[in-house]
């Protein structure tokens, strides 16, 4: 008996110990973590961003011309976007034209839309029918992006067209594969004629973030980067500007615009393509309303109209463009996968 009360002493004491060191080492984990905060709160943004960064090389994913019997003549890629459909396959539409004939400019002759699929982000793309065709229409559509609008439980694409002037316009599809135009033009009598590149994210206010490159936003005349709220791609707020650089003061030079959350921080990516073409500026910023280039630039990357795509547990970065031709540059999309540097402070 007395052996047994022993042994009851002996299992309370390691118990009441083990509790002990648990208490402890909460309090010590506790503390750790008040420490990593006040530290990080003494850090710069620039300090606590990290820096993104491509993993080797940026390949080339699929070739621009849709078959080789397609046409006599050279094709090319420019801006473009990627979205993964409700079976799990990933889309990419995005500018996809033959370089122009003669009498026709490479700027204004883009008559058709490309679209591709596949089950694997750097490989398997296969051709499907063009998304917009206006070989016989406008002779011209420009930078597309593309998401799922969950009130309308259908598609939406914004998407620049060229009718009797440059605008941005909306597009429905109920199956990736058959769009259609709605022919109006998104706030005519408050965006600059030459505004394009959209980028589409739900912000935090439930509301569609819609950005893009434009000038002259509330009068100001520099290079912009502008936010266009809404809910069902038919009403819009007023465009508020994220970003300007006073730059020039009848264009953007900007292209291309972004945005990606991380680990609690904000990093708008966008080409400064008529400074250095396949040039992409990293922006970081702890406020997803205001990013500040005089101060904030995280990084240079190379890339033109660099997109941001996840893809079954991995983060892929993107470049194309018809410009700076080299002998092995075909203008098709390329593609890395993209990493993160966490700095040591």
């Amino acid at each position: 008996m007395q052996h047994k009360i022993t042994r009851m002493k002996h299992k309370y004491i390691i118990f009441v110990l083990a509790i002990s060191t648990a208490l402890s080492s909460c309090k010590l984990d506790k503390d750790n973590k008040e420490d990593i905060l006040a530290s990080n709160s003494e850090l710069s943004l620039l300090e606590r961003a990290e820096i993104p960064y491509l993993k080797g090389e940026s390949r080339q994913i699929f070739d621009p011309k849709p078959s080789e019997d397609f046409d006599e003549n050279k094709w090319f890629t420019n801006d473009h976007c990627f979205v993964t459909d409700k079976e799990g396959n990933l889309h990419w539409f995005g500018i996809n034209n033959p370089f122009p004939p003669e009498g026709k400019d490479l700027y204004r002759y883009h008559p058709y839309l490309g679209h591709l699929s596949s089950d694997a982000a750097t490989e398997n793309w296969k051709r499907q029918p063009f998304a917009i065709n206006e070989i016989e229409g406008t002779e011209y559509v420009g930078a597309p992006f593309v998401v799922w609008h969950e009130a309308s439980n259908r598609w939406v694409m914004v998407v620049e067209q060229w009718r009797e002037k440059r605008q941005l316009e909306v597009y429905w599809s109920n199956d990736l594969v058959n769009w259609e135009e709605t022919k109006t033009a998104i706030l005519p009598d408050k965006l600059w004629v030459g505004t394009r590149d959209p980028h589409i994210m739900k912000g935090a206010d439930g509301k569609y973030w819609i950005h893009v490159v434009a000038t002259g936003n509330n009068g100001v005349k520099q290079s912009q980067i502008l936010r266009i709220r809404t809910k069902d791609f038919v009403t819009f707020e007023a465009p508020e500007t994220i970003l300007g650089i006073n730059d020039i003061e009848w264009a953007t030079l900007m292209e291309s615009p972004f945005l990606v959350e991380h680990n609690g921080l904000w990093y708008l990516f966008f080409t400064y393509a008529h400074r250095r073409y396949a040039e992409t500026l990293v922006i970081v910023s702890d406020n997803p309303d205001h990013f500040d280039y005089e101060n904030n630039v995280v990084t240079t990357l190379f890339g033109h109209a660099a997109e941001i795509v996840q893809y079954k547990g991995k983060e892929y970065i993107t470049s194309c463009g018809p410009e700076d031709a080299h002998f092995l540059n075909s203008h098709g999309v390329t593609m890395a996968e993209m990493g993160w540097l966490k700095k040591k402070n």
